[in-house]
């Protein structure tokens, strides 16, 4: 048997290779435990990255009319795949005569005709007594139209129109229109005698002159037509 020395001496190595040993586990397990750490780390940082993926799919998916867009578009690049597949055309034969030019006639030109001119042509056929009444009131019209002019003084202006205010009444009777021309009476009776018209209201009273007589000239015609 060993001495007791010797077996204590065993004993002490025993425990310090035993103690090596646990030095040795616990190392491993703490480069383990960092390892893991680590693995964590980078484990989170993939689950960032996907909720971050995640969150831009549901932002392209909250835009109006996204999905519609990415599948015309698909749509449009089929079809120029289609169209660069497909067989080019063949050419049509030089043989083929072109048809010939239809040979477009010149219309005449038309003179222009303002309306009071082509209702008195159209009233040609009308009694006496409307073509009296025409003239008598295309005379008052042509009258005031060639003495209305830009330096035209109010009263004078007003004094026209009531003359021809009265010829319509009686040559028509009571119209629309003559409630048109009685209201400019008025509005021109309010303006002082010796002042002009502003030009703006001389271009309205100008072409008022020629609707007016456009419509007294089919109102005659009604009239005794009608009479």
């Amino acid at each position: 048997m060993s001495n007791p020395e010797e077996m204590l001496v065993q004993l002490i190595n025993s425990i310090n290779k035993l103690s090596t040993l646990v030095q040795n586990v616990n190392d491993a397990i703490s480069k383990l435990s960092t390892q893991i750490t680590q693995l964590e780390t980078k484990m989170a940082g993939f689950s960032n990255v996907e909720n971050q993926v995640s969150e831009v799919g549901l932002k392209l998916g909250e835009i109006p009319g996204i999905r519609d867009m990415i599948s015309n578009l698909n749509s449009k690049i089929d079809g120029l795949g289609s169209v660069a597949a497909a067989p080019p055309a063949k050419a049509k034969s030089k043989k083929q005569s072109a048809p010939p030019a239809a040979v477009v006639a010149e219309a005449a030109p038309t003179e222009y005709t303002s309306p009071a001119l082509a209702e008195e042509d159209a009233g040609a056929g009308v009694s006496a007594e409307a073509d009296a009444a025409f003239d008598a009131v295309s005379k008052k019209f042509k009258h005031i139209t060639q003495m209305i002019n830009p330096t035209s003084s109010c009263g004078n202006i007003g004094k026209m129109l009531e003359e021809l205010r009265d010829e319509v009444e009686i040559q028509v009777g009571m119209s629309p229109m003559l409630y048109e021309l009685n209201s400019w009476v008025q509005r021109v009776s309010k303006m002082p005698e010796a002042d002009i018209l502003l030009p703006e209201v001389h271009s309205e009273l100008v072409v008022k002159l020629d609707d007016w007589l456009t419509r007294v000239t089919k109102a005659i015609h009604l009239k005794y037509q009608n009479g």
